[in-house]
């Protein structure tokens, strides 16, 4: 080869270089995709509570609760949804696990009935569960790494519910997974667990531990790696052991100091309006996953409100 023909290889291997370099680098420095989540009791569809609590039935009050879950308002739906108080009912109508599971196809979903009946099409007795949703063209569950334990001294036992006496309040779980975020079918690398929670209404014991098992959970979490996603109806003020806790600071229970193995980011706190706090449904993250945004829904329709809760959102970011 001439030093004329070595010349010209050079300057096209240059402009080759020039040309696929720049595009690969832009396409590893995209930034990744926020993760958009929702929380949100719905309100279990019994006409006593419905009645109680001063909203329609289930069947006027589901169509806005559909359209709350299928926004898109932040340009994509929701990578997460986590639904408190989601009826598991023996009557179809009634049945709001299966009615929301069908109503929206773009999510899969988990759930385990609180009352530690066994999942199916059909139940014999009311409770209420803990549901999750997450984009089925985004995220893919482990198939190894998800389920539901029960907030008592006998986490896996389903139905178990030591730390309300006489049952007061109703028996109560979490749910969680560890999801493997997927693009064009194949994994990105990129995951997230997300924990789904109600705590007890009426005894404030209860709620204390149900705190500390939880923190316990994600503290030994399978793969620490993978930040965390908390969401529930913590029937807990911004001033209680609870919230304290899971945000990080040292509380007294029962004549012992409890010191939290880490501290969780409350979206609200970090990035919402701070003139107009969500009182008790919240969104905690660990530190991979930092708040960008967060907004109370009010949405009404004719004046019919979708729940006796205000659906909490938030747009969390990778670190």
């Amino acid at each position: 080869m001439t030093p004329a023909h070595h010349a010209a290889f050079r300057a096209g291997l240059l402009l080759l270089l020039a040309l696929v370099l720049p595009a690969r680098a832009a396409t590893a420095q995209a930034p990744a995709a926020p993760v958009r989540v929702l929380t949100f009791n719905i309100l279990a569809s019994q006409p006593s509570w419905e009645k109680s609590a001063k909203c329609e039935p289930w069947a006027v009050r589901k169509p806005i609760v559909l359209e709350i879950m299928r926004d898109c308002s932040g340009g994509a739906p929701y990578d997460f949804i986590g639904t408190q108080e989601t009826a598991v009912h023996p009557d179809a109508a009634l049945h709001q696990v299966n009615q929301l599971a069908d109503a929206l196809p773009g999510y899969d979903s988990l759930y385990a009935a609180c009352s530690g009946e066994r999942n199916g099409k059909t139940h014999q007795e009311f409770s209420l569960s803990n549901m999750i949703f997450w984009r089925k063209d985004r995220w893919k569950i482990d198939r190894a790494d998800h389920g539901t334990f029960w907030l008592s001294d006998t986490p896996e036992a389903p139905g178990s519910n030591q730390w309300a006496p006489g049952g007061k309040g109703g028996k109560r779980n979490v749910t969680y997974g560890l999801f493997h975020e997927i693009a064009d079918g194949k994994r990105t690398g990129r995951k997230v667990y997300f924990f789904n929670t109600h705590l007890n209404v009426f005894v404030p014991g209860a709620r204390a531990q149900s705190a500390f098992l939880i923190m316990e959970r994600i503290q030994k979490r399978w793969t620490q790696s993978a930040p965390v996603i908390l969401t529930g109806d913590f029937n807990s003020k911004r001033d209680s052991i609870v919230y304290k806790y899971l945000t990080g600071a040292p509380v007294d229970f029962e004549n012992e100091r409890h010191a939290p193995p880490l501290a969780l980011s409350e979206a609200f706190a970090a990035a919402g309006p701070q003139n107009d706090l969500p009182g008790i449904d919240f969104i905690f993250s660990t530190g991979g996953l930092g708040p960008r945004s967060a907004a109370k829904i009010t949405t009404r329709r004719d004046g019919v409100r979708p729940s006796d809760h205000y659906p909490v959102e938030a747009v969390l970011e990778w670190k």
